[in-house]
């Protein structure tokens, strides 16, 4: 049981370079979760208990605006992890947690791991790094939605999801509504988009699949 958390934690970024030793403890103080799709982890504003590692399924984390409209932050696969602020600074879960499938998670609980964050500085080292490439993808997440337009976004979004395809990495294909999400806009803005692009030779649609004709022709519309 230790060795098959051990190898799960691995998988996790923070933890590819860590000793041994400090990552045993880790190991020790992780407790297993299994959710079904569809379930809310967390909720923004609650108590935090612990950090999740993903070892298997996909996690959407986001926020949802007074409207009801929502704002996908993120989503994490296998060795990826969330609730990790508020372990740090004591505040509330900052955003929403839904497993996209049926998830198998780590949780390390908030007191054991501050724990073992102070008797193995190596944890903390890796979790600043951890961090400090977290800050970067907000950085350009706010980049994206305050300096290029729903066109330039989503094509991006398209050319991301092809290369994960590419690399064998391929997401579940993503509704105009969830792709609404991904990119800080509404479902029928997402829809005509598309429909430009399709005018323009640039995708092909058919029956809700999205095929990329002209990759240069979208790398070109990602910096508008």
């Amino acid at each position: 049981m230790l060795e098959e958390r051990i190898a799960q934690l691995r998988q996790a970024g923070f933890c590819a370079d860590l000793p041994m030793p400090a990552l045993a403890a880790l190991a020790t103080l992780a407790g297993p979760i299994q959710r079904p799709a569809g379930t809310l982890i967390q909720l923004e504003g609650d108590t935090p208990e612990a950090m999740y590692v993903v070892a298997r399924g996909r996690v959407k984390i986001a926020r949802i605006g007074l409207g009801g409209r929502e704002q996908v932050l993120n989503v994490i696969g296998p060795g990826g992890h969330f609730n990790t602020v508020p372990m740090f600074d004591g505040g509330p879960c900052p955003a929403n947690a839904e497993a996209l499938t049926d998830v198998t998670l780590l949780a390390l609980p908030r007191d054991a791991l501050l724990e073992a964050v102070e008797r193995y500085p190596s944890i903390a080292l890796a979790l600043l790094r951890d961090f400090t490439g977290r800050l970067r993808h907000l950085v350009n997440l706010v980049d994206d939605l305050a300096l290029h337009s729903v066109q330039g976004r989503l094509a991006g979004l398209l050319l991301e999801q092809a290369e994960a395809a590419e690399r064998g990495a391929a997401p579940p294909p993503l509704t105009q509504a969830e792709m609404a999400a991904r990119l800080g806009t509404v479902r029928e803005m997402i829809g005509r988009a598309l429909k430009v692009f399709e005018s323009q030779g640039l995708i092909r649609l058919d029956r809700g699949m999205i095929t990329l004709l002209d990759r240069a022709g979208l790398a070109a519309q990602r910096e508008t």
